[in-house]
């Protein structure tokens, strides 16, 4: 299976939903609510034939649009960085397990700053009998108690930002705040960690002159994407339904597609 993506907003929304119904069969209404996302967005999921057929056809009418595969790098397909040492020359990423990943400024293609969310969602019933005098009254003291039912809603929530640099070589790091050692900043560490990816992503942009930057994915990152079915489970006992959501392949679907685009001249 493909995903069809488009990378950026088109120029006349009326003319590409259009364009998007023609080619996708799907109804006008249906295009124009694909198209209101802020891309990068998914369109459609399809077979690798349609997809790409779709893709063809889109670009045909002005859209930037691209065909690509449902299974996207992950984090495995990347470096984990636990280290780091930037100078004039270039990067040095080193993992937990030693492995290092070292390029030069020049050859740093893209930068991209994100975030991923996972949250967790818990509705627990607890049932309780207690003495009732009105239920004894009622039933001729057959039945002396009253069953009550409490539902107790809570949720938690977790955010991460990541930076993903990619070499052009086809190698790629993924920096992300909960693994990293900060102290590799030096003086310039701050207080948090959330300043701490801000600093970090300012050092690696200043010397990557020529690489593409692009800061959209800490929001759209946190979000769930149509059309993928692996970022939310759900398990049920008798008294506890617990729901699960992680937008980590959000994030790399759409890391993902702004790679490729990049690569495919659609962006920037």
């Amino acid at each position: 299976m493909k995903l069809v993506a488009l990378v950026r907003a088109p120029s006349d929304p009326a003319v590409a939903a259009a364009a998007l119904a023609e080619a996708s069969g799907v109804a006008l209404a249906e295009a124009r609510m694909r198209l209101a996302r802020q891309p990068p967005a998914l369109l459609a999921r399809l077979d690798e034939a349609r997809a790409d057929l779709l893709a063809v056809a889109l670009r045909k009418a002005g859209l930037a649009a691209l065909a690509l595969d449902d299974r996207c790098p992950t984090d495995k397909d990347r470096l984990p960085v636990r280290s780091f040492s930037l100078d004039p020359a270039g990067a040095v990423f080193t993992s937990r397990a030693g492995d290092v990943l070292q390029v030069a400024w020049p050859d740093v293609s893209a930068i991209l700053w994100g975030a991923r969310v996972s949250r967790s969602q818990v509705e627990r019933t607890d049932k309780s009998k207690s003495f009732s005098v009105g239920m004894a009254v009622a039933t001729g003291g057959l039945k002396m108690t009253r069953t009550s039912t409490q539902t107790q809603r809570s949720s938690e929530e977790s955010s991460e930002q990541v930076i993903l640099v990619y070499a052009r070589d086809g190698r790629a790091a993924t920096l992300a705040e909960h693994a990293l050692d900060f102290s590799c900043l030096g003086p310039g560490m701050q207080p948090s960690s959330t300043a701490n990816m801000a600093e970090l992503a300012r050092r690696l942009r200043d010397p990557a002159k020529e690489a593409f930057f692009d800061n959209r994915l800490v929001q759209l990152g946190r979000r769930p994407l149509p059309f993928l079915a692996g970022g939310e489970s759900s398990s049920r006992t008798a008294t506890m339904a617990t729901t699960r959501s992680d937008t980590s392949q959000s994030l790399d679907v759409l890391a993902e597609v702004m790679r490729q685009a990049l690569a495919q001249g659609l962006l920037p």
